[in-house]
């Protein structure tokens, strides 16, 4: 497995690892904020989630999991490549891909399907005045999801040298996608 990964730190995988880094990070900012007590922004989330008493909390699993991300991207530059570290970021860059590409693609062809009146809301039909949060939902948080996905498949696609390495990565992260996709539709979401 080591002679199939980069034996140097190249410019795609220097870019994707930072950007996996960053795209993590800044999406934690707000989450951590959330976490510790603040109220700003919450307008844009579904009201009754602001409300539970379970806000903070789920906001600082957001925080860690988010957090680990970003590192993850880090991992890809400067953590040494032995075939062990090599295989568990390919693992974990996976699972993270995996779950946030398909999470984004489910949230945003669902948020689609509620807004066309396709599918309703708890609450009954898609109402654009007391709805709002299913619009940020749709223009902000899922497209973050689908971008953290991509990113995570850009850096382990960097990580890789060999054509046909890069091919069986592709294909299992599609396949893992497809997975969460299937997952989703079927009730059964993982995040």
């Amino acid at each position: 497995m080591s002679r199939l990964i980069q034996p140097r730190i190249t410019k795609s995988s220097l870019w994707s690892g930072y950007a996996v880094f960053i795209w993590s990070i800044g999406y934690m900012l707000p989450h951590l904020y959330w976490a510790l007590g603040g109220k700003r922004g919450g307008g844009i989330l579904k009201p009754d989630l602001v409300q539970s008493i379970d806000f903070e909390w789920i906001n600082w699993i957001a925080s860690v999991f988010l957090t680990a991300a970003g590192f993850l991207g880090l991992a890809f530059i400067y953590w040494a490549k032995g075939r062990v570290s090599s295989l568990m970021l390919l693992f974990a860059a996976w699972a993270g891909c995996s779950l946030a590409a398909s999470h984004g693609i489910y949230g945003v062809g669902y948020r689609i399907l509620q807004i066309s009146g396709i599918t309703g809301l708890e609450s009954g039909s898609f109402h654009m005045d007391e709805d709002t949060y299913v619009l940020w939902d749709l223009a902000l948080f899922e497209p973050w999801f689908l971008i953290e996905g991509i990113l995570l498949i850009i850096a382990g696609w960097s990580f890789l040298k060999e054509a046909r390495s890069r091919k069986i990565w592709l294909a299992a992260c599609l396949f893992g996608i497809l997975v969460g996709l299937v997952t989703g539709i079927t009730g059964v979401r993982f995040a």
